[in-house]
């Protein structure tokens, strides 16, 4: 998957990319905990909300989502911008141990200046809702922004 996403995204290639913007989207996947396909959805340069689905280590369907707060700390990134963010969110694992949790997701992007691609890695902890203990979920992960959604403002 991560090659058709690279190969989507050399042909968009050119002119400065803007992708964290309003009404920017992103699709993707994560590596870790879970595994699983991943959107995000910009409001501003500021906001934006991502979800998730995919499998869960223990033998579990995972769905979350997350309201995000970027901050941009770092100047001078080469090619780029590198955003910080945290957030608030919910996790839903479904399987044999169904569990509701909330998430609290701390985060790094990198988002390509030429190409519309978001890179990042994230840890969240995760306070689960039924039993009241606690657990990590951490990953990295790609999204593409297609170029149409990437220039509209």
């Amino acid at each position: 998957m991560l090659a058709v996403l690279a190969l989507l995204a050399s042909g968009a290639q050119g002119a400065d990319v803007e992708i964290n913007h309003g009404g920017a989207l992103g699709v993707g996947a994560g590596l870790g905990q879970p595994l699983g396909v991943t959107g995000k959805f910009w409001f501003s340069s500021l906001s934006a909300v991502d979800a998730m689905m995919g499998y869960h280590v223990d033998d579990n369907f995972d769905v979350h989502a997350d309201y995000l707060l970027h901050a941009y700390p770092f100047t001078g990134v080469p090619n780029g911008k590198l955003p910080l963010y945290v957030g608030l969110g919910g996790r839903i694992l479904a399987g044999d141990d169904t569990q509701f949790g909330l998430r609290i997701p701390l985060g790094l992007s990198y988002l390509c200046e030429r190409t519309p691609i978001e890179l990042f890695a994230e840890v969240a902890p995760v306070i689960r809702l039924n039993g009241i203990s606690a657990s990590v979920d951490g990953m990295v992960g790609i999204r593409l922004y297609t170029a149409y959604l990437s220039s509209v403002h």
